[in-house]
Parts: structure tokens; C-alpha cells; sequence
């Protein structure tokens, strides 16, 4: 059975095959050389006497702690606070106690249909459980969007949480016409705090391992941010080797072995939840709500039109305090509220704004993807570079155009890092090492991603991860005061196999990127990519090329412009 999209509505029989297909399907698996140490202990266990879920005024008042402006805000500033609480819900076993989309409602604040262009729309939103019980507590993470079809419309909305098993949504009227307007279950909390239990046990979500070789005597061990992963007792202590953030492994148990025979890393997607935990993070998310509100807009014009203000002469610091939407999609388009996108998209406007820049993105593969759409929009040549192997898609590449005086460059962060094959340690370095080999070049512009591998550790790893680059955002602006720096925010995905609470995710990250970066948020520019993905519906981890496009084409509308 292959289950493509997350939005749907299972009825019992069909549950039940889906339940027994996961069962089958994600049997734990390995490499044949690397054994687990007494699995049986970190496994966590659920126990059936559990019928207190958690303590439901204290997890309320923390809800209700977190401001309204918040929740719009498009970059998170105090939802942190909202962490410890989470890890506080204890494991549930009787599934029908969550909130499902199939149960809870939602329905129009005021008793009409027709709105006014720029107007907010406000829908009120009761959740409940699969027993048809109206839900007494808050936490669970919801999202909101208008959408129309017949214009190719859509404009990502906020949820506020009252704490108490209702929310209310807001969208807004950006264009006139029919809309419908969409709310999701995208996350409950009792996925989120299983999720982030195992992880604050274990240092990461998913396995990763070290290998080591010496003489053709091969071992490998598991490896994490925390130190005796697994119950191990003996570790290599590879912090140094990581740049100086966390990172530990198990030291081999064949004596002919050390930890300096350390050779490669590698990334699983094993995890070891149970069974009724796994399910929990695949099936109950992302759970549509029933009956979606139908409204009429109406007004002036087309659709709401952005400020007189050239988006490469906003103000940095206006991108880091942004309320969402913080733009919408009109006939297929992608439009700013915060600045007017001036920037047309064309090889020769490529070539213009890219004249003599040295271009780096430095995280995963969700950024380059970017590095294979410039360097063929501008066409580019690849150029031989110490660390570059074409074998290793996580190897560095570098890619330039001599009449344009052009450098393109692409590296991926530090450790964790998922290959899903052997990665020689030496490819793998830190956003800060990068940083700081960058040449003194008239034009720099660095572009920061780091989302999808270390969101599957824990929010106080991350931060470290951040403040590392930071000071080594410092010490480049010291070098090249007239430097670039731009944060590219994560990106929505409703993949069934994410096991991640994305959606809870985001908000933390967002968070420590806003605090650790405060002290530089004149000169560097959030680019706010969870509006534009969100609205959308996007489903896979790597968006489609047209919306990688259009991700690249709203950064270079605040590099270049016109």
C-alpha cells in the first residue's frame, strides 16, 4: 500500500490495514555489522493503566501563557517556553483519546459568508476525540489556510490556542472571489511529546552510527549528541572532531581497534519507538478538518497589493517581525505583504544580480537544490575544489562563471548530518568552518539551512548548533562588514513517514534563531518559507522544482530587486 498525501479520512477497516502494513513494513532493520546493546532497555514501554493523560491545568495555563501575537508572529519569540510541558504528557494507549480531525469542528466566528477584501476572518474551532469528547485542554498544533481553486489561491493563516480544547483560526481576505477555508489537526500533542521524550533521552530521533577501520578489521557503534547512547559505557568523546558541538560514539569492543581509527559516519532511518508510539506519529497528524467554511469575497481589485517598497530595500530587521501571511500565491504567483517583489526572474536578471558575488549555502540538501537551480538558470561550469567528489552527493561542490566573476558554493553542515551511506569524516565540517574560509571578495552572501537533520535533536543542541554559527557570522562581518547574510526558515512537509512534529518544530527553531541572532537581525534577512509551503499542501521533504524556484526567486528580490 503506498499512502502519498497525509490530508485523508480513514474508515475502520481501512485503519485496520493500514496498522498491520506498518507493522510489517517498519519492522526495526539495520546494517548487518552494527548491533544495538541491550535493546530492550531503551525501548520505551507503554504502560495500559495510564488513564491521566497529564495534568490538564497546568498544561492549560502554560498555553495560555503564550501570547496571542505569538501565535500570528512569523517568527515564534516565547513558544520555547511551551517545551518543558510537552515532556511532562505521559504516553497514551487508547488511540481514540486524541484529537482527530474527523470529530472536531470548525465554523464561521460571525454568521455571514461575504467579507471585504484585507478583511481578517476568524473561525471558531472545537476539538474533539475519536469517543465524540470535546477535548478540555490545549497543545495540540493546528493549521489554517484560505484557499481558491479557480484562482489558484492560497494564503497560509495562525491558529491562536485558548488552552482549553478550542482555537481560534485567522486568515485573510487577499483576493476576491469563492474561497474555502482549511483547517488541519497538524500535529497533536501527544505526538509532540513523544516524540521529543525519546529524543531528550537518546540525543536523536534517528539512529546514526561510526565507523572504524584499521588494518581491514571493520566495527561500527552508535553515535549521538549525548554521551552513553544506549547504555554504553565506554565512548569516543568526538566533540573536537565535530567543531566543537557534541557528538559521541561507542568505542569499538575489538581491542585492535581505537577511537582514532574513526573513518566515516553514517545516518538511519531506524528508530526505536513502539509500536502504538509510531503510529501516533504517522497517522494522527495532519488530520483535516470536516465541513470547510465557504466564503465570498469582495472589493476593489484583484487582490490586496503590496507596500511602494522594494523588497532589497526593506529593512532587514522588518523580516524577523513579520505577522503571518507574510505573503499568498494568486494565480499561481507568489506575492510579498511586507515589500513589493521587484526582482523578474530570467537568465539575464540571474546574471545581473549575481555579477561578481560569492555565493555560498551552506545545509542540506533542501538548499542544494538551490545550487542546482542557479548554476543551471546562470550556466554555470563546475569547478574542481579540495573535499568535491561527484561520487558523494553530500560532498562540497562549486560551480563559477569567470565573465561574471561569479563563485556558486554549496557545503552541508556539521554533525548531525544523515547521509544514508558511509560518509568519509572529512567531508562533513561545521557552518562556522565554512564561514570562516570564505575570502575576502567584494561581494559575500551566505545562506544558512540547517532544519530537517538537527531538528531531530534536541531544542538546547540546536541552540548551541546556532550560537556556533553566529560567532562566526560576527567574526565574517568584522573581515567583510558589507557581507550578506540571509537564515533560510524551514519549509513545511506533511510526509506520512516524517516522523517529526514539524509543525512544533519550526516554532522552537524559529525561536532560537531569533534570540541568538538578535544582536545581528540589521544585517541578516529571515526568509519566512513555512507561509509559502504551508498554503500550499506541500507533502514531500523536498519541495517541487516550480516551488524551489520560487523560493529562490523571493531571496533574490531581497538581494537584487529590480
Amino acid at each position: 500500500m503506498a499512502i502519498r498525501a497525509v490530508f485523508f479520512r480513514l474508515s475502520i477497516p481501512v485503519i485496520f490495514l493500514v496498522i498491520v502494513w506498518i507493522f510489517v513494513s517498519y519492522s526495526y532493520y539495520d546494517d548487518s555489522s552494527f548491533q544495538h546493546i541491550a535493546t530492550e532497555r531503551f525501548i520505551e514501554q507503554i504502560s495500559p493503566d495510564y488513564l491521566a493523560v497529564f495534568d490538564n491545568e497546568s498544561f492549560n495555563k502554560m498555553v495560555q501563557n503564550i501570547s496571542a501575537s505569538d501565535f500570528a508572529a512569523s517568527v515564534s519569540k516565547t513558544f520555547l517556553s511551551s517545551y518543558k510541558a510537552y515532556l511532562s504528557i505521559n504516553d497514551v494507549t487508547d488511540l481514540k483519546r486524541i484529537a482527530t480531525g474527523a470529530d472536531s469542528t470548525q465554523a464561521l466566528a460571525l454568521n455571514k459568508e461575504i467579507y471585504s477584501l484585507g478583511d481578517i476572518i476568524k473561525v471558531r474551532i472545537m476539538l474533539f476525540d475519536g469517543y465524540g469528547k470535546p477535548l478540555t485542554n490545549g497543545g495540540d498544533i493546528l493549521r489554517i489556510w484560505l484557499k481558491s481553486t479557480s484562482k489558484n489561491a492560497s494564503a497560509n493563516g495562525y491558529v491562536i490556542d485558548h488552552g482549553n480544547g478550542s482555537y481560534t483560526g485567522h486568515v485573510r481576505a487577499l483576493w476576491t472571489g469563492s474561497c474555502v477555508i482549511k483547517t488541519s489537526i497538524a500535529a497533536t500533542k501527544e505526538h509532540i511529546a513523544i516524540v521529543h521524550k525519546y529524543i531528550e533521552k537518546h540525543g536523536l530521533l534517528h539512529d546514526m552510527v561510526a565507523g572504524f577501520n584499521k588494518n581491514n578489521i571493520q566495527e561500527r557503534t552508535p553515535c549521538s549528541v549525548k554521551p552513553n547512547v544506549f547504555g554504553l559505557a565506554d565512548m569516543c568523546n568526538f566533540t573536537e572532531e565535530n567543531y566543537g558541538l557534541h557528538w559521541f560514539c561507542g568505542k569499538p569492543k575489538n581491542s585492535n581497534l581505537t577511537c582514532q581509527d574513526w573513518k566515516f559516519t553514517k545516518g538511519h532511518r531506524t528508530d526505536h519507538l513502539s509500536q502504538p508510539q509510531r503510529t501516533i506519529a504517522r497517522l494522527h497528524k495532519h488530520m483535516l478538518l470536516k465541513k470547510s467554511p465557504a466564503i465570498t469575497i469582495k472589493g476593489d481589485g484583484d487582490y490586496v497589493l503590496p507596500p511602494d517598497l522594494p523588497c532589497n530595500k526593506r529593512p532587514n530587521k522588518e523580516t524577523w517581525y513579520e505577522e503571518s501571511p507574510v505573503g499568498f500565491y494568486y494565480k499561481n504567483k507568489w506575492h510579498n505583504r511586507g515589500c513589493d517583489i521587484t526582482f523578474v526572474p530570467s537568465k539575464v536578471s540571474y546574471e545581473k544580480c549575481l555579477r561578481d558575488q560569492y555565493l555560498f549555502l551552506i545545509g542540506d540538501s533542501n538548499i542544494r537544490s538551490w545550487f542546482d537551480h542557479i548554476k543551471q538558470t546562470v550556466t554555470m561550469v563546475t569547478a574542481k575544489h579540495e573535499g568535491q567528489t561527484a561520487s558523494r552527493w553530500f560532498s562540497l561542490r562549486r560551480a563559477e562563471r569567470k565573465d561574471l566573476n561569479l563563485t556558486l558554493l554549496w557545503a552541508v553542515h556539521e554533525l548531525p548530518f544523515y547521509t544514508g551511506e558511509d560518509s568519509p569524516r572529512e567531508h562533513i565540517k561545521s557552518v562556522a568552518w565554512h564561514i570562516d574560509r570564505i575570502p575576502e571578495r567584494k561581494k559575500v552572501t551566505v545562506v544558512i539551512h540547517n532544519m530537517m537533520h538537527i531538528a531531530r535533536t534536541t531544542p538546547s543542541e540546536f541552540r548551541l548548533h546556532v550560537r556556533d554559527v553566529k560567532f562566526a557570522i560576527g567574526r565574517l562581518f568584522k573581515r567583510i562588514p558589507e557581507a550578506r547574510v540571509f537564515v533560510k526558515g524551514p519549509h513545511s512537509a506533511t510526509f506520512i513517514d516524517l516522523l517529526k512534529p514539524l509543525d512544533f518544530i519550526r516554532k522552537i527553531h524559529e525561536q532560537l534563531f531569533y534570540e541568538e541572532f538578535g544582536e545581528f537581525q540589521d544585517k541578516i534577512t529571515y526568509l519566512n518559507y513555512w507561509d509559502m509551503t504551508a498554503c500550499i499542501e506541500n507533502v514531500n521533504v523536498h519541495p517541487s522544482p516550480a516551488t524551489v524556484s520560487d523560493m529562490i526567486n523571493y531571496f533574490m528580490s531581497y538581494l537584487c530587486g529590480v
